[in-house]
């Protein structure tokens, strides 16, 4: 369904002011060297999958879901969305796509201030032509999902900030595209709103068929959302699912980690040629030690523990958050 080929994005340097005609010589005599935003990017989506783009910020995520929408020109390289260049052919996909960018709250201009939310929602759908009776059903069921039926006759001007952002998330349950295009929706809200979000992403996915392409900072929602991930930092440094992802980083690869308190030294040698990784924290008193090792690994790893006088211990699984850390610090 969404095919990037060695998609590549360079930006001119910022041009700095000039104020003679010395400065402007100078400026015209230096090398500029252009801005990466994306080198030679490539991966496939399938139909109905939920594909997130995890990167630090300067990543090139925008600049990707920009050349989607055929807002930016890529220097080289394609994005074919079901089968049409973006970009050359943006006339026949841009009724099949919706995008959302980051935090957006009607971005263009759809919503009227003075109307309330139901109308809104029925004005926005028949642009779209979708029947009055679906629509009807789709906007109550959207509208519930979102736990915004209170909300119904609210005039849009009413709603607070964050409120509208909801509102805003709700058209994708309304429009129902082929392609669906997140670029960070969930930033600005609440834990409550943000699970809430999570299922109508979730359900568009998996019944209505949506494919989903998803940028996020939000590591526990691509590990929750995803099917797979690619993490980038411009160019590519990892593709797959999380627990893929997980797998792939060696320093990590022991899935499971123990965080202990400690009253008294520890010598870090105890630990050497079982744990795959030793942190220890503190002086004195107490001290912490942060151990990642083998499944299988774990009895020994207690017992050794056991030799010392342990306050506290927190026992749980590496993170896709710890994966993403250590990848992008290569």
């Amino acid at each position: 369904m969404i095919e990037a080929v060695n998609l590549t994005k360079y930006y001119p340097p910022p041009i700095k002011s000039l104020f003679d005609l010395k400065s402007l010589k100078d400026f015209l005599k230096t090398p500029r060297e252009e801005i990466p935003a994306l080198v030679d990017i490539s991966f496939k989506v399938k139909e109905g999958e939920i594909y997130g783009l995890l990167g630090p910020n300067g990543a090139g995520k925008t600049t990707l879901c920009k050349i989607a929408n055929g807002l930016v020109i890529p220097t080289r390289g394609h994005l074919y969305i079901a089968g049409y260049d973006s970009i050359q052919d943006h006339d026949k996909i841009r009724g099949r796509i919706f995008t959302i960018f980051g935090g957006s709250r009607d971005l263009f201009g759809l919503f009227q201030w003075r109307v309330s939310v139901e109308k809104n929602l029925r004005f926005i759908a028949e642009l779209w032509g979708i029947p009055k009776a679906e629509a009807e059903r789709r906007i109550t069921h959207a509208l519930e999902l979102l736990n915004l039926e209170e909300k119904r006759h609210e005039w849009y001007q009413k709603l607070s900030a964050g409120m509208r952002q909801k509102v805003y998330l709700v058209l994708p349950l309304i429009i129902q595209p082929e392609v669906l295009i997140l670029d960070e929706p969930t930033v600005y809200l609440d834990v409550f709103t943000r699970r809430e979000v999570w299922n109508a992403i979730m359900e568009l996915s998996r019944e209505v068929g949506t494919t989903v392409l998803l940028t996020t900072h939000n590591l526990k929602e691509a590990e929750i959302l995803c099917d797979r991930i690619l993490l980038f930092n411009k160019s590519k440094i990892a593709e797959g699912t999380p627990k893929e992802l997980i797998e792939k980083v060696q320093a990590l690869k022991a899935e499971r980690k123990i965080i202990a308190k400690i009253k008294g030294r520890i010598n870090p040698k105890d630990f050497e040629g079982i744990a795959q990784k030793i942190e220890i924290q503190g002086n004195g008193e107490s001290m912490y030690i942060q151990l990642y090792f083998k499944n299988e690994d774990l009895k020994e790893i207690l017992s050794r523990l056991s030799q010392y006088n342990v306050v506290d211990t927190q026992n749980s699984q590496v993170t896709l958050e710890e994966v993403f850390t250590h990848l992008c610090k290569r």
